[in-house]
């Protein structure tokens, strides 16, 4: 459907309206399929973008949250933005870790060549 470069500018919308339904007060699936006079099984598989909504129950859903096309544009705005706990380390905690690996290869390169320095010793003494 999306070509490769494109971007599904739905992306997110079963969060977008799981997150619209909340703001309305309806903390539970079952709450507003039972206000909105729609099956709970159909708005799961919404919130869950499988299928999606059509733009006919897309607007009944908007209508019975009270929410406009605005307020679902700033929701899948919010749906797609990586959460802070997604985004990964900062550069300073990379900088951190990077160094602490470098020092860790020196170490291991400084162990090594004591090892080869006291090989070479010790096959120096057998050559005698």
């Amino acid at each position: 459907m999306w070509g490769m470069n494109e971007v599904d500018p739905f992306k997110g919308l079963g969060r977008a309206l799981a997150q619209l339904r909340e703001r309305a007060g309806y903390a539970t699936q079952t709450e507003a399929s039972d206000a909105l006079k729609i099956d709970k099984g159909q708005l799961s598989r919404w919130e869950n973008e499988n299928p999606r909504p059509g733009l006919e129950n897309l607007g009944r859903a908007l209508a019975g949250y009270g929410a406009t096309v605005a307020d679902l544009a700033a929701a899948l705005g919010e749906a797609v933005r990586p959460k802070a706990e997604d985004q990964g380390p900062t550069d300073e905690e990379l900088i951190r870790e990077l160094a602490e690996a470098i020092r860790r290869v020196e170490g291991r390169q400084a162990e090594t060549e004591g090892r080869v320095e006291r090989i070479e010793r010790d096959l120096g003494r057998d050559a005698r």
